[in-house]
């Protein structure tokens, strides 16, 4: 799945940093009817996804007998997620000329990241369990692309950084800056002007509506 806008917009959507927010915005901005209804119907598609992610997380982690209920499940989840590298390629096979395509991404801190991804997994283990699960090679419970670090989605072949991207903990004022980039014309929330409504966001580790993630690590300096 590549999320294209106007033809020359190419968003690469890191799992658990923000990127539904991101996708959100950039619908906004299409100016061909036809592929904003398409983006529409996608953006649906993937919201009734994510939503029952925790029931097929408990269905993979109950049963390793549906190897390919898996597989297609990990499939859909490497090509929603796919990487600079994976799109770049895409582009250079089916546009002679891809220089008119301007990448970006959105980042996380890493540690929110990861409890993001525990408690949208809504799992009944602690999240200490969680991690050391992660940690195990053995363990097949979860799409390694779910919880890869970050600089394997925005660098090129040498390992370097070839993207701009905008932090989610400071989305309001970094996507300004990221939209002139883009050059995109600002377009208002109707319900609050001043503030970007955030999507898929996992109210767990909240508290009044300010993120709290520090609280799910031991000894973390809070």
């Amino acid at each position: 799945i590549i999320m294209i806008i106007n033809n020359n917009i190419c968003f690469i959507h890191i799992p658990k940093a923000g990127g539904s927010t991101i996708e959100h915005l950039l619908i906004q901005h299409e100016n061909n009817l036809t592929n904003y209804i398409i983006l529409l119907v996608i953006e649906f598609i993937y919201d009734i996804i994510k939503k029952y992610a925790s029931v097929l997380h408990q269905i993979f982690s109950s049963n390793n007998k549906i190897s390919i209920l898996r597989n297609v499940n990990d499939y859909f989840v490497n090509n929603y997620h796919s990487t600079y590298l994976d799109y770049n390629k895409i582009h250079n096979n089916n546009n002679n000329n891809n220089t008119h395509i301007k990448y970006f991404s959105c980042v996380r801190h890493p540690q929110s990241r990861l409890v993001s991804l525990y408690t949208f997994l809504k799992l009944s283990i602690n999240f200490g369990e969680f991690v050391i699960q992660l940690l195990d090679e053995n363990n097949a419970n979860i799409p390694k692309i779910s919880y890869q670090e970050q600089s394997l989605f925005i660098c090129d072949k040498y390992n370097k950084i070839c993207i701009p991207y905008i932090k989610i903990e400071n989305i309001n004022n970094d996507w300004e800056k990221m939209r002139e980039y883009l050059n995109i014309s600002k377009c208002e929330n109707p319900i609050n002007n001043s503030r970007i409504p955030y999507k898929n966001i996992s109210n767990i580790h909240t508290i009044n509506n300010t993120t709290n993630w520090k609280l799910y690590y031991d000894k973390y300096p809070h």
